[in-house]
């Protein structure tokens, strides 16, 4: 499975999962987005990749209180990684779910 299908069942389940839950896919939205950064993105100028810095760095410092908000923004939230990621997926060329080094 890969984090968007990871993602969209949560989204599914979101009323029922309990903080640790939240809080561990949250988790891993936040490390994908710093693997972009690290590897896929590496040699894009800075310019370029300034509002995914801005982002890694507020979810990074936020990442607890994100997994606290009530349902339905953590819902919205998550619809919006998800087609983040998705689209990140499909711009860097991940295969399985994992960025591709460029």
């Amino acid at each position: 499975m890969t984090l968007v299908t990871d993602i969209h069942d949560a989204c599914r389940v979101l009323p029922q999962l309990d903080g640790e839950s939240r809080y561990q896919l949250i988790g891993r939205v936040l490390e994908r987005l710093e693997a972009y950064l690290c590897y896929a993105l590496l040699n894009v100028p800075a310019d370029k990749r300034y509002w995914l810095e801005a982002l890694v760095s507020s979810v990074r410092f936020s990442v607890a209180e994100i997994a606290l908000l009530e349902t339905q923004e953590l819902l919205r939230i998550l619809v919006e990684f998800e087609k983040l990621i998705g689209v990140l997926d499909e711009i860097t060329g991940a295969v399985n779910g994992s960025p591709a080094l460029h």
